[in-house]
């Protein structure tokens, strides 16, 4: 090879590999690497974060109601193209306010789903000012006059217009006197047995014993003895299981005859658990929260095995809230969400909705059912939002 050429390829040569390793140098002193010149991923889709507060392990069929929707809601694509991501709080009494808050606050939730007992939803009233679309039933938890909050809204039929069903269908099948047993301190079963008593005695009806008992109380003896010294026609216990099945098989065994009747807290799976013999439990009346689930039922059924009336109230809340946000057509502007959801006719989902009163509490049917096996079977009788509103 000629000598003059190869000295000028090994210039140019040198002259490439200096610049080359300049090059890397000046990536390396940038902080970049050979990893980090490769084209970035996709940006990440934004989601639609919506808070729920409920109980476990007991009462999740509100959450699970909520979780059908979901599915259904994101298979369809979405809010406003986003997808909804449900964010969770266990129903604990001793921190609902401060989990409320925080998923208002820290986790930027749109919404929150929940809680589902209304001694719970007045103290999450005070430190919320996003929607929050409750599976809790007493009518006055979102018209507290004291601590007002109008963020709040029932999605299951009130405590108010099942009690009011219940004296009338009691009155109807010609009952006179009630007993009313109840938790103590709690604000669900306190507005039952409260709207029951004024409803029963407006038709005629005269309520002859009033007993409460204690927060995990297994024991009924005296509330019982009560109850069998005034030998009323129906005892309304007006909480939940498993406090009840044991009052019903107590009342049973000290000869009480009275026909037993019960609020929507019936409703759970636990009143065919609870005890080893369902025969006390068989044969009575509970209100029901949804007897048009029908199509919901199924499907619920098909997903989780079994179905109890709360469930229903989940799933409508979350596609309520969709309903609402999509109106307003943004999330920036909780008042607006509000509006939207307050302003909302004729919904059909789980539930049917007539429409929300000034109070936000929604006018829909409500239903009476009978215990077979422990567990509500079929409606014997039904309200629909025709009857009027409570008194």
């Amino acid at each position: 090879m000629n000598v003059k050429i190869f000295r000028l390829m090994l210039c140019i040569f040198l002259s490439l590999s200096v610049a080359l390793l300049s090059g890397c140098e000046r990536m390396r002193d940038l902080g970049m690497t050979d990893e980090m010149v490769t084209p970035p991923d996709e940006p990440t889709m934004p989601t639609l974060k919506v808070g729920l507060i409920h109980p476990q392990p007991n009462y999740t069929s509100f959450g699970k109601g909520a979780e059908l929707a979901l599915d259904v809601i994101n298979t369809a694509g979405g809010v406003l193209g986003m997808p909804v991501e449900l964010v969770y709080k266990e129903e604990v009494t001793a921190t609902i306010a401060q989990d409320a808050a925080e998923l208002a606050k820290s986790e930027g939730v749109v919404a929150i789903l929940g809680p589902l007992f209304s001694s719970h939803a007045v103290k999450v009233g005070p430190v919320i000012n996003i929607p929050v679309l409750l599976g809790a039933t007493r009518a006055e938890v979102t018209a507290d006059a004291t601590d007002p909050n109008d963020f709040m809204f029932l999605i299951a039929g009130s405590n108010v217009l099942q009690a009011k069903l219940l004296a009338q269908v009691i009155s109807q099948q010609g009952a006179s006197t009630a007993a009313m047993i109840w938790q103590n301190m709690d604000v669900y079963s306190e507005g039952f047995v409260q709207s029951f008593k004024a409803s029963f005695e407006k038709l005629g009806g005269s309520v002859v014993v009033e007993q409460t008992y204690e927060s995990g109380a297994m024991l009924f003896t005296e509330q019982l003895t009560a109850v069998k010294d005034a030998a009323p026609d129906v005892l309304l216990l007006a909480s939940f299981p498993p406090a009840n099945p044991h009052i019903m098989k107590q009342a049973r065994d000290m000869g009480i005859e009275s026909t037993f009747i019960g609020s929507d807290g019936w409703d759970d799976p636990l009143m065919s658990t609870t005890l080893a013999d369902n025969e006390p439990v068989d044969g009575y009346y509970c209100t029901n929260l949804d007897p048009n689930a029908v199509d919901f039922n199924a499907a619920y059924k098909a997903k989780y095995g079994s179905v109890d009336g709360i469930a229903a109230a989940g799933y409508d809340a979350l596609r309520i809230l969709k309903m609402a946000i999509e109106t307003v057509g943004s999330t920036d502007d909780s008042a607006a969400i509000r509006d939207a959801i307050a302003a909302i006719t004729n919904y059909e989902g789980a539930t049917s909705i007539s429409h929300f009163d000034e109070n936000r509490n929604p006018v829909k049917s409500v239903g009476v059912r009978q215990i077979l096996n422990g567990m509500p079977q079929d409606m014997i009788i039904e309200a629909t939002p025709e009857m009027g509103a409570p008194e």
